[in-house]
């Protein structure tokens, strides 16, 4: 995939001490895809335009708040998924669209179906993959609980349990929260190993392929604890959202056109959530990936730009 270039980036006017920055890629008089990065607490990047076709469609990229170019970085004041959404409906405003294509992958396609529920007058479909509900479940699989990714990794959750104790936290406690408590009050040491914890064991979950990466408390940096302090402000938080709330909300947005890419080896977010969320969009297409983790890459990364390609032109009408 190549890096392409925005033609114009923006900031939104300060609101509640946030300035949330957004770029425009591709062509300005095309149909409008909005995208929604990952995290929480990554940011926007290039590559999430390039999933389009650029010569006709004009692609938003915005990073959320507290993210990547969003200022202040870090900054968890006023920084819900509620508060992500209506970031959404200010850039819509402000680009003077009427509806558009909104697209996201892992947290961002969570968050790419709270806007489609809380807006579906206003999406003309949904481009997502790597499927995350957000829901008790999956995080219970992906991080704390013993009866997910513990049993493919038990030598990476034993290390899990070790920096744990270190911390003085419990494996039986409500993990999130201790962890959220700790690092916005414990010492700046307790605050580094919290952040080489969750690099350590997001990172090696998101593709077998990738080379295994083990960060020290000393090596991480500033935007390290930003992105971690978002992302824990999120986890400790249930992401602002009722258990399970996607699929309980999801009648609002069945007449919603939807293609649903996912990786069938995902570690991470398992594929019986894209699954699941495909069952409940009667107007939805499901595209397994049979050799792609969590992280789309290559072939898989191509196969996702014509299933998204495909899905568009049926809708415009061009295929």
């Amino acid at each position: 995939m190549y890096t392409p270039r925005p033609f114009a980036e923006h900031y939104l006017p300060e609101q509640v001490g946030h300035r949330v920055y957004y770029a425009r890629y591709g062509n300005p008089d095309g149909p409008t895809i909005i995208t929604c990065h990952g995290g929480p607490g990554s940011k926007s990047k290039p590559k999430h335009a390039a999933s389009f076709d650029l010569e006709h469609y004009h692609v938003v990229c915005f990073d959320q708040r507290g993210c990547g170019q969003s200022e202040p970085a870090g900054e968890i004041a006023n920084n819900t998924t509620q508060d992500l959404v209506a970031d959404m409906e200010r850039i819509r405003t402000e680009l003077g669209i009427e509806t558009w294509y909104v697209a996201g992958s892992s947290w961002g396609s969570t968050l790419a179906l709270a806007y489609a529920e809380a807006h579906p007058e206003r999406v003309r479909g949904l481009l997502l993959s790597a499927i995350f509900l957000a829901d008790k479940w999956g995080d219970d699989w992906a991080f704390f609980g013993s009866e997910g990714t513990a049993h493919l990794f038990p030598d990476g959750r034993a290390l899990l349990l070790e920096s744990l104790g270190a911390l003085h936290i419990s494996e039986n406690s409500n993990i999130a929260a201790a962890l959220y408590e700790k690092f916005e009050n414990g010492s700046d040491g307790d605050r580094r190993q919290i952040v080489a914890l969750f690099s350590n064991w997001d990172y090696n979950l998101l593709a077998p392929h990738l080379d295994k990466k083990f960060t020290e408390p000393e090596e991480v940096d500033e935007s390290d604890f930003s992105n971690t302090r978002i992302f824990l402000h999120y986890l400790a938080n249930q992401y602002f959202l009722s258990d399970n709330q996607i699929l309980q909300q999801i009648a609002s947005i069945k007449h919603i056109p939807a293609c649903i890419v996912h990786g069938r080896i995902d570690i991470l977010c398992p594929l019986e959530a894209a699954w699941q969320l495909h069952q409940a969009l009667p107007q939805s297409t499901f595209v397994p990936l049979p050799e792609s983790a969590h992280v789309i890459k290559g072939d898989g990364a191509l196969a996702r730009y014509y299933a998204f390609a495909t899905f568009l032109a049926r809708k415009e009408g061009k295929g």
